[in-house]
């Protein structure tokens, strides 16, 4: 159960959204060699599960011309990476129809990466950034002046305080994570810090180890941000119980009409969200066999 403890994870999804949308909105890539339209908003990535190890892309973005631009952040650069946006893409495809264009952001640690996956028929590639070839150290200076002086960021400083934990450092991203929040903190406009902050936390999920987790929970700790993640994580809870809730009931009445239902069919039930949970209800009387409710499984 949820407390005043701070969840930052993809669990807090619509505020990492939020922020990502705000704070690439309108801003043109082109600064860091990604040469794609402006950004008109990010979009969630909620897509069928499919058989892979890490299930959760990094940022799906809207383009002014009517594209996905699909990113990922990478601290690795193994084979099974290029193999996994592939499986992405495809899956991406399939519900947008849209054209898609992949931009990988490496990492300053990493200077190269595969970029091209020939598989016969399919010819698979995406854009690479590496970061490794702007100075992070150097950037951050330069950032924390102008911040102290109160001068209005550009959105080339902006988005290099975003990407500031990936850049090419002496320090490592973790800590480089934890400095960009410190950063972000000093920004003296309250939305603009929020969404900043927001950002870095929705780029920094992916690579931060368990204790520099907990330290940005310590860096966010007293912020607006702070304050809605925990907001959220209350909400959250008051939902998955209502859910909960509702599957007990659905499955009580379903093994009064069936004896008992099979197991398989009781671990399905908990994965259904509560609209479909409701249709069952609503429509228990016209189940005439288990396997009746195979469409409310498989239904879009």
């Amino acid at each position: 159960m949820k407390d005043n403890n701070l969840d930052i994870s993809y669990q807090n999804n619509d505020i990492i959204l939020k922020s990502m949308a705000q704070e690439f909105k309108d801003k043109s890539l082109k600064f860091y060699g990604i040469n794609v339209p402006k950004i008109v908003t990010v979009i969630p990535a909620n897509l069928p599960s499919i058989e892979v190890k890490e299930d959760r892309l990094d940022f799906i973005f809207l383009l002014v011309d009517d594209s996905l631009l699909h990113m990922e952040f990478q601290t690795t650069n193994k084979k099974a990476d290029i193999k996994r946006f592939l499986q992405y893409d495809a899956r991406l495809y399939n519900k947008y129809e849209r054209a898609i264009r992949t931009v990988v952001i490496y990492s300053g640690k990493i200077e190269e990466a595969i970029g091209r996956l020939d598989i016969g028929s399919i010819i698979y590639k995406v854009d690479q950034v590496f970061l490794v070839k702007y100075d992070g150290d150097k950037i951050y200076k330069e950032l924390n002046e102008k911040i102290e002086s109160k001068l209005q960021l550009t959105d080339i400083d902006k988005l290099n305080l975003i990407f500031l934990p990936l850049m090419g450092s002496k320090k490592s991203s973790d800590e480089m994570a934890i400095d960009a929040v410190e950063l972000a903190k000093k920004i003296e406009d309250e939305d603009e810090k929020t969404y900043m902050i927001g950002a870095l936390i929705g780029i920094s999920d992916k690579f931060l180890t368990e204790e520099y987790k907990n330290k940005l929970k310590g860096a966010i700790r007293m912020t607006k941000i702070a304050e809605m993640l925990i907001q959220e994580g209350k909400t959250e809870g008051k939902a998955e119980g209502k859910i909960e809730g509702k599957v007990e009931l659905i499955i009580k009445l379903l093994n009064k009409k069936f004896d008992k239902i099979p197991e398989l069919y009781v671990k399905r039930m908990y994965e259904l969200n509560i609209d479909k949970l409701e249709k069952i209800g609503e429509n228990i009387f016209d189940i005439k066999k288990i396997e009746d409710l195979d469409k409310y499984f498989n239904e879009n």
